[in-house]
């Protein structure tokens, strides 16, 4: 391994463990208790976590074995305790996790396509393939609330009197 793939694990570590870590923070809330989508994830940014640190601890050079700083726990708390208080409502909550949970799967996407390690790849597939079927289930469990809390954020974007979005971006309306 080279500077930069570590350098890419340990963020990808971190990125996994602030996904377990909001994942943990939303589960304690009162809305959001015993949501199997939580706990499914949580588990599932472990076991992405445990694969770096496993990789980065089977290296020869004592430098690379580090595991997560404390500021790096640290900040991954605070950033989940930040998420669960925003979160008033069960749908605002699910849709602020699926944004964590989409950064996971952007950085688990970029990290498999540039590693060399056959298994480490294999076993990033198979990370892969179940982030992506929790996305896919927390569309299906937000899809409602989404187009919802969108539509009123995207009026709020537009000034008065303006046009929408598609007419004034796209030339070919006009035949």
């Amino acid at each position: 391994m080279i500077d930069s793939e570590v350098a890419r694990l340990r963020r990808l570590r971190v990125t996994a463990l602030r996904v377990r870590a909001v994942a943990l923070a939303l589960g304690s809330a009162t809305l959001m208790q015993h949501n199997p989508l939580l706990s499914r994830a949580r588990c599932a940014a472990w076991r992405v976590a445990r694969i770096v640190s496993g990789r980065l601890r089977a290296h020869p050079y004592a430098r690379f074995q580090k595991d997560a700083g404390v500021g790096a726990v640290l900040w991954n708390s605070l950033v989940a305790v930040a998420v669960a208080l925003r979160a008033r409502s069960q749908p605002r909550a699910l849709l602020s996790f699926d944004v964590q949970l989409r950064e996971l799967a952007r950085q688990l996407d970029r990290a498999r396509a540039l590693t060399w390690a056959t298994d480490l790849s294999d076993s990033f597939g198979r990370s892969q393939n179940e982030i992506r079927a929790l996305i896919g289930d927390l569309e299906c469990a937000t899809h409602n609330d989404r187009g919802r809390i969108e539509s009123t954020t995207a009026k709020r974007a537009l000034p008065s009197g303006s046009e929408t979005a598609l007419e004034a971006d796209w030339p070919y309306l006009a035949l």
